[in-house]
């Protein structure tokens, strides 16, 4: 069924519809390791039950207060739900304007709302790039990566919505998938163009498709692209999103005293400062083993070979 124009030109109907779909999906790639499943960001969450287990998963520690677990009765939910709330206070996570009331009843923006400011602090909050956090430190590792392919990206909305960059981001984490990437861009529709990104993120990272490529025609959510790319980010930093010549180097400190190496790299251009992404929580670890990715030069030189046939990948 045809979309309303009214979507098409970015009405609120549209961004609500986008985001539900994107923080749906986001939420259930982590809750997929309980078997548990949101079909209804609306009505799922009533009872708190998966908010419960959501938080869990992202902070990595059991919930700290006793909750019901099959909860029957409208106070019961409330009391979960309460129990999230205060958890997220606890945390120091800044949520205004929205209850427990609000969750249970189903009010579509409001829950929206709250989705985005656990990803805001969960997901995007816990990037960090050459010191630089959030948002920008995801703009700032990006263009790291794309920078090879002399291509910047300025923002998650218009920079995104004709594909290219996905599909220059697929290239610089596996340049195999898509080898001839600037003529494949050149000679495909933006559509194809998407269709073709989201289908390799999905079948060689294990990035679920937050997205349908017509969701990025019109007026772009910056809060959907964002969060879809923070996941590219995410499967790279655990080093699943890396070619393996890259994974078997990216933990190896380069001692100041290896002049051999260095005297190698230092003339690698157009590279970026890092060979893969680290959250805050990595610091501590980055700051021994911290290597530049000009240090990887040669290696990356291995990984862009000469361009040969253009092969179009199957986006079934």
């Amino acid at each position: 069924m045809q979309r309303r124009p009214s979507n098409i030109q970015g009405g609120d109907e549209f961004w609500i519809d986008v985001q539900k779909k994107a923080f749906t999906r986001w939420a259930n790639s982590y809750l997929s390791d309980r078997a548990q499943v949101i079909t209804d960001l609306y009505t799922d969450l009533g009872d708190g039950l998966r908010l419960i287990s959501l938080l869990e998963l992202l902070t990595d520690a059991p919930f700290p207060s006793k909750y019901t677990k099959e909860p029957r009765f409208r106070i019961h939910k409330l009391e979960n739900l309460n129990m999230v709330f205060g958890f997220l206070a606890k945390e120091h996570v800044m949520v205004t304007n929205i209850g427990s009331s609000d969750i249970l009843d189903g009010n579509g923006k409001l829950i929206l709302g709250l989705m985005w400011t656990i990803i805001k602090r969960y997901q995007v909050g816990d990037i960090a790039v050459d010191g630089v956090s959030g948002k920008e430190g995801l703009l700032l590792w990006c263009n790291q990566l794309l920078a090879p392919l002399h291509f910047h990206v300025s923002n998650f909305t218009t920079n995104w919505s004709n594909g290219v960059a996905f599909c220059y981001l697929v290239h610089a984490l596996q340049p195999a998938l898509l080898p001839n990437v600037v003529d494949w861009c050149d000679l495909h529709s933006a559509m194809e163009n998407l269709a073709t990104a989201f289908s390799l993120l999905e079948a060689h990272f294990a990035i679920p498709s937050l997205l349908s490529p017509e969701d990025l025609q019109g007026k772009v959510d910056e809060k959907s692209v964002l969060t879809y790319v923070s996941m590219v980010y995410q499967e790279c930093a655990s080093g699943n999103g890396l070619p393996p010549s890259i994974q078997e180097h990216h933990d190896v400190p380069v001692s100041s005293g290896t002049t051999q190496w260095t005297a190698a790299f230092e003339s690698a251009a157009h590279v970026p400062t890092w060979a893969t992404p680290f959250t805050k929580r990595d610091q501590p670890l980055v700051a021994k083993t911290q290597v530049s990715f000009a240090a990887l030069g040669p290696i990356m030189a291995l990984l862009y070979p000469a361009k040969g046939p253009i092969h179009k990948p199957s986006t079934e």
